[in-house]
């Protein structure tokens, strides 16, 4: 087998295209909105100053009740919370519910994209003097032209798609930022009509909610009774002072010197 020789070719193609192009672009916005139900029990006629004090201490040391800025105190529950308002003596129980919410927002643009440019490229081809493997000179040089055609429209499709990744920089960030737009929109309406739905869910967990609030407060208000009792005794220099709670029953006895 003789030494091979090689044929090459070389050639330049002159690019000078227009296109219309679509930039387009999704934004999806997912978060979780609330529904709630609430009932509020004046409690003015039941609850006096000196146990209102004394609700006021309990309710400070008990465990799972936190009091607010607003001077409110609040308890949250499965489901919900409880809120107990020193100022107005107001119970209020308000039932929650969440739930998922998706908007979709949509945006696209065209825009012109050029490309005008001049692509340069080579084409080989091979063959061997003895005509090795029936392969001759003629062979090689439209193996050679073949290849060469191929590196120029590989070379023009580089040049194009780079034009196409310049346009979409060029008009994405605007197509993205009106999707985005459109999503925060859509998210606001299905936002507002899952809001719906959950509140009239929430109003059908009041009552449950309600049974745990009411019990965590009457507790504490149990307590607070006993203390207002207890001080009133005490600053009346009563003697035998006995209490109990027993079954959900207070007992408080004591002797008192009129």
């Amino acid at each position: 087998m003789c030494n091979p020789r090689r044929v090459r070719v070389r050639a330049t193609r002159e690019l000078a295209e227009a296109w219309g192009q679509e930039v387009r672009r999704q934004v999806t916005r997912s978060g979780r909105t609330v529904g709630e139900a609430r009932v509020r029990e004046p409690l003015a006629s039941t609850v006096g100053g000196p146990t209102l004090t004394a609700l006021t201490a309990v309710l400070a040391r008990t465990e799972g009740w936190t009091r607010g800025d607003d001077g409110v105190f609040r308890h949250e529950l499965d489901g919900g919370l409880i809120a107990f308002d020193p100022g107005t003596r107001e119970l209020e129980i308000v039932a929650r519910v969440s739930g998922e919410v998706t908007g979709v927002g949509e945006a696209s643009s065209v825009v012109e994209t050029r490309v005008t440019d001049t692509v340069e490229a080579e084409g080989v081809g091979t063959y061997y003097d003895d005509n090795w493997g029936g392969v001759t000179e003629q062979d090689a040089r439209r193996a050679a032209e073949q290849n060469l055609e191929r590196s120029l429209a590989e070379a023009a499709e580089a040049r194009r798609a780079e034009a196409r990744r310049a346009a979409e920089a060029s008009a994405g960030d605007e197509v993205e930022s009106r999707a985005a737009r459109r999503a925060d929109e859509a998210f606001v309406s299905a936002s507002a009509a899952r809001e719906e739905e959950l509140r009239e869910r929430a109003a059908e967990r009041l009552t449950a909610v309600g049974v745990e609030g009411r019990t965590r407060f009457h507790h504490a208000l149990a307590e607070a009774y006993r203390d207002a009792v207890l001080a009133f005794a005490r600053a009346r220099r009563a003697d035998n002072i006995h209490h109990r709670a027993e079954n959900g029953v207070l007992e408080i006895e004591f002797d008192l010197q009129i």
